[in-house]
């Protein structure tokens, strides 16, 4: 019995780091390597600058930041944060901070079926990136959804929030200092 005891601690113990490396992503951690499918829209493509591609890594993005916002396409957080990030993506996509920030939303376990009947409702401007197997979700983590992700292309990340961001202006000002920074 003492042996079936040391055997189950032991199998525990080497379980806990990959419980914590299963954690999703903070400020100040390197973006896990992601690949993901272009949007199917050609403006979504456009807005990312992946046009003729399949699929696109964040190092693939001409912006100086990286805005992305996990979502699930049923998740009634996601649709109550919606719009404050409809505006958010509108301010960003005006003055000084035009073209700066590349701006998506990843549809944890969304088809591509799901994600065009969530395009067609008008409730993201910016583009939605269908993620159908989770495989995307799984390397961050799997995070509850909304997720904010906000990163550089180059990986490191800047700020993460989980749930509803209530305060949009403060995360707009922020992203402008963090773009003001370099």
């Amino acid at each position: 019995m003492t042996v079936f005891i040391r055997l189950i601690f032991c199998l525990l113990l080497s379980l806990t780091p990959a419980a914590a490396l299963a954690a999703p992503p903070e400020a100040g951690q390197t973006m896990p390597a992601l690949t993901l499918p272009v949007p199917q829209d050609q403006a979504g493509q456009e807005m990312l600058g992946v046009q003729g591609k399949t699929s696109f890594s964040l190092a693939d993005l001409q912006a100086d930041l990286v805005f992305i916002e996990v979502i699930g396409v049923y998740c009634p957080q996601c649709v109550k944060q919606s719009p404050g990030f409809k505006s958010l993506f509108s301010r960003l996509n005006k003055g000084k901070t035009k073209d700066r920030v590349a701006m998506f939303a990843l549809a944890a376990g969304g088809t591509d079926a799901e994600v065009r009947q969530l395009a067609a409702t008008g409730q993201y401007l910016f583009p939605i990136v269908s993620d159908p197997d989770y495989a995307a979700h799984k390397v961050l983590g799997e995070p509850l959804t909304p997720f904010t992700i906000v990163c550089r292309p180059g990986g490191e990340i800047l700020y993460t929030h989980l749930g509803i961001v209530e305060d949009v202006d403060a995360l707009y000002q922020q992203i402008k200092a963090l773009l003001d920074k370099g």
